[in-house]
Order: structure tokens, then sequence, then C-alpha cells
């Protein structure tokens, strides 16, 4: 009767230490995504307290009494040098949470290889990787976002808004893409994923959080021009906030689809490839090295809507050859005569 409960205890304590190690390092990387947005989440709010308290005692400071408004416009210069260091704190915080995210990516990406380099898959790998990956791309792009909508919204924006329940939605399309993944990893198409996948559907939301932070005119035009009506809100950072929540919802509904997405890493940069493509990745580094935020935002929404794309030509094809079909069976039927079978216009 004890035999199979020591088996169970052997075989958990046979871990393979360097994958799990990898893995456990995603993990680290959306649990810290979260804490930095948290304390991004605090340095902004006292931000505004500061600018609260620096504007009450402007309005309140006598005009007559030359020496306290000395005094007074020295605190509140004071004052105001705290409050942008405090939002530039809360900025900074912001940018390396969403940086934090692409390292996770790094780590997802290592760990499978390291584990099938020295044959260490297991079920317990699969489903730590799982955990790592619902935490960093489910939950956490999620979380940034959502604080940054918390940072820039008035005090009576509700909390039931659209951005905390389109961001449970993008968390929960996450667990079922990946539980959905865990059952057919096993006999999936190595090259083809069923469904965006999650750290894909990440890329897209932190890289269009990135880019709104950047300082690009076409974005502060669009925001500009979408500012003042009654969805959006009133000013720009609100605009960007609504978006980003807004947007949430189609990388997060495509996870949970049956859209093909090709796998990059199996096609593209596993085994030998050919010259073209070294030179090609040599000259998108380059690129990202001089405007990392637009690179980003391009190659994942890029390949987001390629994906899209494609499946839209599949499908839209197939819908033509099925009617092209059908009107050939037709055809052959009107030309076959019902009372003998034979063709009416001779063989």
């Amino acid at each position: 009767m004890n035999h199979p409960r020591v088996s169970h205890r052997r075989l958990f304590r046979r871990v393979h230490i360097l994958p799990s190690l990898i893995t456990l390092g995603n993990f680290a990387c959306g649990f810290l995504s979260i804490a930095l947005c948290l304390n991004a989440l605090f340095f902004s709010t006292r931000a505004v307290t500061l600018e609260e308290k620096n504007n009450a005692s402007a309005i309140s400071m006598p005009g007559d009494e030359i020496i306290q408004y000395e005094d007074k416009a020295t605190r509140n210069a004071m004052a105001i040098l705290s409050v942008r260091g405090n939002q530039a704190r809360a900025g900074s915080l912001f940018h390396w949470a969403c940086v934090i995210i692409f390292l996770g990516m790094l780590f997802d990406m290592l760990d499978g290889k390291v584990a099938r380099h020295m044959g260490a898959d297991s079920a317990f790998g699969t489903e730590l990787d799982s955990l790592a990956d619902v935490t960093t791309f489910g939950i956490a792009p999620a979380i940034i976002v959502n604080t940054i909508s918390l940072a820039v919204m008035p005090v009576t924006y509700a909390w039931w808004s659209q951005v905390i329940i389109f961001g449970v939605i993008f968390a929960v399309c996450a667990v079922l893409r990946l539980a959905r993944y865990n059952i057919q990893s096993g006999t999936a198409d190595k090259n083809i994923f069923s469904g965006l996948p999650s750290p894909a559907a990440a890329g897209c939301v932190v890289s269009a959080v990135l880019l709104s932070e950047g300082d690009y005119g076409f974005v502060e035009a669009i925001c500009t021009w979408l500012a003042g009506t009654p969805f959006f809100g009133v000013t720009t950072v609100q605009v960007k906030a609504r978006i980003l929540s807004v947007f949430m919802l189609l990388p997060g509904l495509l996870m949970v689809s049956t859209v093909p997405f090709t796998h990059v890493t199996n096609r593209y940069l596993s085994g030998k490839k050919s010259f073209t493509i070294l030179v090609l990745l040599v000259l998108l580094l380059a690129v990202m090295w001089q405007e990392p935020r637009l690179v980003l935002f391009i190659a994942f929404n890029g390949y987001m809507v390629l994906g899209l794309a494609t499946a839209a030509r599949r499908w839209w094809g197939g819908e033509k050859r099925g009617i092209h079909s059908a009107l050939l069976e037709d055809d052959e039927a009107d030309d076959i005569d019902p009372t003998d079978g034979i063709p009416k216009h001779g063989v």
C-alpha cells in the first residue's frame, strides 16, 4: 500500500535544476513587474497629494506679508520639485515594469531550449512553466494597464470600469489558453500555435504601453484629437489609458481562438538557416537599438495582424473553393438526365 506513495515522493524529488531555475526567473520577472507597478502607483499618488497641498497653500497665502510670502514661495518651489520628482520616479517604475516583461520572455524561450537540450522534459517543468507564464504574461500586463489608468484617471473613476473588466478578461484568457496548450502540447504542430501565444499577447499590450510613453508626434496627435470626447476623457494621458484598456481585448480574445500563428523560434531561429535571415536579424537589432519602443510595437502587433490576415486569406480562399466546388457539382447534376443517368450532351 505504501509503494505508490514512495514512488510519487521520489518522482517529486527528482527535478531538473537548471530548466526549473530559468522558469523561476520567468516567474520572478512577472512578480517584479507587478511590484514595480504598485510602487509606481504609490509615487504617483504621493505626487498628486503634494500638488493638491501646494495649490491649497498658495491660495491661503496672505499677500501683505512679504517675508511669509517669500518663505512660502520657496516652500512651494520645493514642493513643485518634489511633485515632479515623484512623477518622474513613477514614470520610471512603470517603464521598468514593462521592460522586465520582455526579460521574462527571454527566460521563457530559454527554459524550453535548455530542457530539450538536456533531455529534461517533464510534467513538473510543464506545469511550472504554465504557472510562470500566467503570472508574467497574463496577470502582469493587465496590472500594468490597470495601475496606469488609476494613476491618471480622476478620483471619481469607478473601480468596476472597463479597465478592470478588460484586464480580467485578458488574464482569464491567458489562463484558458495555457490550460489548453498543456493538453495539446503532445499532439500539436511544433511550428504552429493554435491561438495567439501568451508571450506575444503580453508583448502586444506592453509594447503599446511603451509606445504611449514615448515622444511620438503621431501618438500625441491622435490622443489630442480624441481628448474631450465622452468616452476617452479630457486629457491625453486619460485617452491613452482608455485606448490601452480597450486594446487588451483583441490579444486577449485571440489567445483563446483557433487562429493559427507561426512559431517564430522553431521555424526561423532553430537549426541551420539561410544567411539572409541572419542579416535581417542584425538589421532588426540595429534598428531596435535606435527606436526600441516603435520596433517592439511593430514587431509584436505586426505578428498579430499578420496571423489574422493569413487566417482570413485561408478562410476566404477555402470558402471560394467551396462555393466553386458546389457550383461544379450543380452543373454536373444538371447535365445528367435523371431518367437514365446519361449526360444530356453526350459523352
